[in-house]
């Protein structure tokens, strides 16, 4: 590696959360039986053959989020545990400039998924120049809450929201691994 990509190369985050991280996470988080065995089985995978995440052209298979094996190998467990959760709607992935009721259809769409009563309005509240992070908390303090439910956004440092509905009383230790994975 030469001096200039030591400098501005990627970066590699330091004390990247082990496999028993993500199990606990996984049985905190997911719902699903079935799901939590698949997703323990892949992020397991992508520990141990991170290679399996990419085609011959090097090209990740799970998502097209410009990834390659060299320079995101040590983010691939939290990434492909994402992917798995957003293509089983355990999670959802929204822009940072999407509208209100484009928010507001995946939140429905986790509740659902996950099984949990109650249920929002699919009408809008808070009007068209709210910002998406904005309408994200507003509909997590004013709605979610209330039903006992709270919003928990993960960062993948990206200029998209990704976030999961929890319980509220296991609100506050989501929210901390969430901010480990971060």
């Amino acid at each position: 590696m030469s001096f200039f990509a030591n400098w501005f190369g990627p970066k590699k985050k330091k004390d990247q959360p082990d496999f028993a991280f993500y199990e606990n996470l996984i049985h905190r988080l997911v719902v699903s039986e079935t799901l939590k065995d698949k997703l323990l089985r892949k992020v397991r995978q992508a520990f141990d053959r991170p290679e399996s995440f990419f085609d011959e052209k090097g090209e990740y298979l799970l998502a097209a989020r410009g990834l390659s094996l060299k320079a995101h190998k040590a983010l691939l467990p939290k990434i492909a545990f994402v992917d798995i959760l957003l293509n089983h709607n355990e999670m959802a992935e929204v822009d940072w400039k999407e509208t209100e009721q484009e928010v507001r259809y995946w939140i429905i769409a986790l509740l659902a998924a996950k099984n949990y009563p109650g249920s929002l309005s699919n009408e809008e509240k808070y009007g068209r120049n709210v910002h998406t992070g904005e309408v994200l908390d507003l509909i997590n303090q004013n709605e979610l809450k209330p039903l006992g439910y709270a919003l928990e956004i993960l960062d993948i440092d990206s200029d998209s929201y990704v976030f999961t509905v929890v319980p509220l009383h296991q609100q506050e230790e989501v929210q901390e691994m969430f901010r480990l994975l971060k």
